[in-house]
């Protein structure tokens, strides 16, 4: 994906130098991509140091395969960059400009003269309630207003980036979106290649487990919250009547084994329950007449169910039907081009059954063409965020366009 910065085009989204960034400009507008398939934390922190290195680029934002060492990446990258605020987290998949890639670091850096930005990180996840939530928001709020690039209210939105493994999305996303308003609010939770077993968010230089890291936002520049689902309800209905909330684990469902009536349901058998059938087929639950999707995470030993999402004794979980995810994207990022014209980024949370599912019907690279076509930056998560509900089965995120225009919501 090519950028045009003052007449003259770079490719920032594939990573490498930018040598003619700091004379063509006298000052950056636009945010910067950048990807790097480097597998030692060293040669990719220097080769994203190359594109970033610029002192106009003040925030960074990265998103890691699990499959490097992101704590050696998180070192190198604040040692390379002392002057930037760098977060990020683990990935089950990454975004970019160029479409799906694994076992890489997608990345976007954001400049002064357009963005004003402050960050934060909450740690011991289990711990955090209401009373700690407007203490942090509300000085988060203050700092940005000494800065803003524009009023606070219609052009600022917070991102989150969650543990994927702490259990603890909802009520961490409930109590920030009750202290927050009408702020808008997206983001993900953070994968490890669908191990499950350590996942990380990353804040100056060091990584944590059982932590969120925010970012709020303020600019001029137009932006677009979106979050879309490409799945539908069936009236096949399940029961949830043993549940073990506190660790989203259902032991049965219509008072039989969770596992067994899932797998009887549809169709195969227990030993073939893996994440890509997960994928592709997915459960929902209603909430104030909208369907929410619950995903299955695994089918264990006992005969239970772990979900992604929350799960409560005595919900009606319903089987869902896919549509063509292809045609669901071309629609959204259609409407996004109309709405915002020419975007500098997509910041994309894409549910990593999304990709499974792509996978095995063969359309992976088709969507991947697609997304090569806009500036997008993101990862394949355990859980997508938007206004403080806990998704499963979607592509949500913020398109940031050019200009200074009216904000607006998908």
């Amino acid at each position: 994906m090519s950028k045009k910065l003052d007449g003259k085009v770079t490719t920032p989204s594939q990573g490498g130098s930018l040598p003619e960034i700091g004379s063509a400009l006298s000052v950056l507008t636009q945010a910067v991509t950048a990807v790097s398939h480097l597998q030692e934390a060293a040669e990719c922190a220097a080769e994203l140091q190359q594109t970033f290195g610029n002192t106009q680029l003040k925030w960074v934002l990265f998103f890691c395969s699990a499959q490097l060492d992101v704590e050696a990446l998180a070192t190198e990258l604040e040692c390379l960059m002392p002057d930037k605020t760098i977060i990020g987290c683990t990935s089950a998949g990454e975004l970019s400009p160029a479409g799906y890639c694994q076992r890489s670091v997608t990345a976007v850096a954001f400049p002064e003269a357009a963005f004003h930005i402050e960050t934060a990180l909450i740690e011991h996840l289990d711990q955090f309630d209401f009373t700690k939530a407007q203490q942090q928001v509300s000085h988060m709020l203050e700092r940005c207003q000494l800065k803003q690039k524009a009023p606070l209210k219609g052009h600022t939105f917070l991102l989150t980036l969650l543990d994927g493994m702490s259990d603890h999305e909802e009520v961490v996303l409930n109590i920030l979106n009750a202290v927050l308003g009408s702020t808008p609010m997206l983001g993900g939770s953070a994968g490890d290649d669908l191990d499950f077993s350590h996942t990380q968010v990353v804040y100056q230089g060091k990584s944590y487990q059982n932590a969120a890291v925010l970012m709020l936002v303020n600019t001029a520049c137009p932006f677009m919250v979106f979050s879309q689902k490409h799945v539908e309800d069936t009236d096949e209905l399940f029961v949830a009547t043993k549940v073990d909330s506190e660790h989203r684990r259902v032991y049965e469902l219509n008072a039989q084994p969770a596992a067994e009536v899932y797998a009887n349901a549809i169709g195969v058998a227990l030993d073939q329950l893996t994440p890509t059938v997960f994928a592709r087929h997915t459960l929902s639950v209603r909430i104030a007449g909208e369907s929410f999707v619950r995903a299955v995470q695994s089918a264990n030993d006992d005969g239970s169910l772990s979900f992604y999402c929350a799960v409560e004794r005595g919900i009606v979980l319903r089987r869902n039907q896919h549509l063509d995810i292809p045609q669901a994207l071309d629609l959204l990022l259609s409407r996004i081009d109309e709405r915002l014209g020419e975007q500098q980024l997509i910041l994309g949370f894409d549910c990593i059954f999304r990709q499974l599912e792509l996978r095995t019907l063969n359309k992976l690279s088709r969507v991947s063409d697609r997304l090569s076509y806009h500036p997008v930056v993101g990862f394949n998560t355990y859980g997508e965020h938007v206004n403080g509900i806990h998704l499963n089965a979607t592509f949500t995120g913020v398109a940031i366009g050019l200009g200074q225009k009216k904000s607006a919501e998908l």
